[in-house]
């Protein structure tokens, strides 16, 4: 992750009616565009068409509210996307989850949370690693989903894994304090955050 943006968010005076009017539902609390959407408007027809996608994946879901939140955080912790991590564990937390619950499912314990989000956060770790589940997996996904919610399984991750990408390509700062500290969940996670991951969280 890059110490400081690479690609600048685009000034809103800079943008086209039409993007301006997609990007409506998509401010914070003091009315300003997030930061990944104006860092992604630098490519404004493209940035419309995704945000048709990322409005059925977040706010139309078949996925339970609070599942697919502990699968996003998931793949924020697994990528180190600290913008990603922080926008939807304010999100998670509107959906009723505990910062204990949150942390489990992002740094792998869950034998404390129900069969559905372990089955789930199972399915997002093989799609992450091998873009795909075994016929093991698969059946455990098919006793507790249909087709539908399966689909959305997969449009989550790619989803996610998308934005994450984009966050730590582009270099998007997460805009404030960390909401909750990014957890480690590579080889190296006892130890100690270096001065660079310390930075990042900034």
């Amino acid at each position: 992750m890059p110490e400081k943006a690479r690609v600048r968010p685009v000034d809103e005076a800079d943008l086209q009616e039409k993007t301006l009017a997609s990007l409506a539902p998509y401010r914070d609390q003091d009315g300003r565009v997030y930061t990944i959407w104006a860092t992604l408007a630098h490519h404004e027809d493209a940035l419309r068409r995704y945000l048709v996608f990322s409005n059925h994946v977040l706010g139309k879901n078949t996925l339970p509210l609070a599942s697919r939140e502990l699968m996003i955080l998931r793949i924020a912790a697994r990528a180190g996307a600290a913008y990603e991590w922080d926008q939807h564990i304010r999100i998670a937390r509107r959906a009723g989850l505990s910062d204990e619950t949150i942390l489990a499912a992002a740094t792998g314990a869950w034998d404390g949370l129900d069969e559905l989000d372990q089955v789930l956060l199972a399915a997002t770790d093989s799609l992450v690693e091998r873009q795909g589940v075994d016929d093991e997996l698969w059946s455990r996904l098919a006793a507790h989903l249909g087709v539908e919610q399966i689909i959305d399984v997969l449009y989550t991750v790619g989803q996610y894994l998308t934005i994450a990408t984009v966050i730590n390509t582009l270099g998007v700062q997460v805009e404030g304090e960390l909401a909750l500290d990014l957890p480690r969940t590579g080889p190296d996670a006892d130890q100690k955050p270096d001065a660079h991951q310390k930075e990042v969280h900034a």
